[in-house]
């Protein structure tokens, strides 16, 4: 079960870095503001959100409980940071 949960976190961020190259014209003539582009941008933001599933799955490991608040007390930030940021 480990092993199938390390490559689904892979394969995910694997295919996420596939779609943005494919679409790399779409992010580069993007106007958006970025730090430093948008294309760059996406996949640090990737490596971001797989490098918390593996810290959460680790966490979920050794202690559910905590696991479980963790996710909870991101899931709040990241709604927040959604509306103050829209």
């Amino acid at each position: 079960m480990q092993k199938l949960l390390l490559w689904v976190g892979l394969s995910i961020l694997i295919g996420w870095i596939a779609a943005m190259s494919i679409n790399y014209g779409i992010y580069n003539e993007s106007t958006d503001p970025a730090f430093i582009s948008p294309f760059i941008d996406g996949i640090i933001f990737m490596v971001l959100m797989v490098g918390l599933y593996f810290y959460l799955w680790r966490t979920f490991m050794k202690n559910p409980s905590s696991a479980s608040l963790q996710m909870t007390g991101v899931g709040v930030l990241a709604i927040a940071a959604a509306v103050f940021i829209l």
